[in-house]
């Protein structure tokens, strides 16, 4: 991303606008030409597209062999390790990448690692539904599996209007018009994941922002669908404003149980009091949910155990006696 950053500040024409953070260029050398936004500053997050250039000069005549090229009727979008994690020398695809605007999850379709530019790039169709719902609120956030950056996004309608008008004019320049029907596969909206939901729940029970420590949050597969399932420990979570552990006693906390499945008695998570929390592998299959128990619970049961492990029946969580 650095790279491409780079040459649109050094090679393109200057800057037809600044559209309150984010920034609109165009290049075209004569071979080739291609169009962007990106936002300024922030995250290395752009848009771009580009194709062969109408003054129809040769690769060799420029020296340009490192093109960008899109398809008609569609934008590419990169995003370097400021954005998402970089790559780690193993993958070079991923599905994880979620454009999380306000409680809604817009999935990218598969990401691909793009060496020449040291940068993570998909490309959506321009008339996907989820670009006219980011130019609709001030921010939106990049989620991935390992990291969650917020995004300012105002301006970015007019920017991206922008983006869009030259991109046609350049394409139909060409003789590859950009169709105007409504795009066959947009990005649909998916339910948050429950990574989502548990985050969400803890500002919300925060009342505000809250520090978290690397336990904080627990991931697992406890309702056995596949699908992830969390636990927040609220024993890890700071408050940054009011009371700083608001569901903590004086010696055990909340962990809230989180299933994708949901519960039959409530649209809720489940709230179980621990004195410490982690998953365990069950021999189902599944992992359990183990609180730890105060002195007198342990004493109640009559043993020297104070672990108590619970499971998903299918509806519920349950206790092994």
């Amino acid at each position: 991303m650095r790279r491409l950053i780079l040459a649109l500040a050094v090679m393109a024409s200057p800057v037809l606008a600044v559209a309150q953070g984010w920034e609109f260029n165009t290049f075209d050398d004569g071979s080739y030409f291609s169009a962007a936004i990106r936002t300024e500053p922030g995250p290395a997050f752009a848009l771009l597209c580009g194709e062969r250039s109408p003054q129809g000069l040769s690769p060799q005549q420029t020296g340009n062999m490192e093109p960008d090229i899109t398809r008609p009727d569609s934008v590419r979008l990169f995003f370097d390790d400021a954005a998402i994690s970089g790559f780690d020398g193993v993958t070079l695809e991923r599905q994880d990448v979620l454009l999380v605007v306000g409680s809604t999850g817009y999935r990218l379709p598969t990401i691909i690692w793009d060496e020449l530019f040291s940068a993570w790039q998909t490309d959506l169709q321009a008339n996907d539904p989820v670009f006219n719902v980011i130019a609709a609120q001030p921010e939106f956030e990049l989620r991935s599996a390992d990291r969650s950056v917020v995004v300012p996004a105002n301006g970015f309608g007019a920017a991206f209007a922008q983006l869009t008008a030259h991109c046609q004019a350049m394409f139909t320049a060409i003789g590859k018009p950009w169709a105007t029907v409504p795009a066959a596969q947009p990005s649909a909206p998916v339910r948050a994941g429950m990574r989502e939901v548990a985050e969400a729940s803890i500002r919300t029970g925060c009342g505000g922002p809250a520090q978290l420590d690397a336990n904080a949050i627990l991931t697992g597969n406890i309702d056995g669908d596949g699908r992830e399932d969390v636990v927040v420990d609220w024993s890890a979570i700071t408050c940054s404003g009011g009371y700083p552990r608001p569901f903590c006693g004086a010696a055990m906390c909340s962990a809230t149980v989180f299933v994708s499945q949901g519960f039959d008695a409530s649209e809720g998570p489940a709230d179980l009091l621990a004195a410490g929390v982690r998953l365990i592998d069950l021999n189902n299959g599944n992992n359990g949910v183990v609180t730890g128990g105060s002195l007198s619970m342990c004493q109640q049961r009559g043993t020297t155990s104070c672990d108590f492990i619970w499971y998903w029946d299918g509806n519920d969580l349950r206790l092994i006696e």
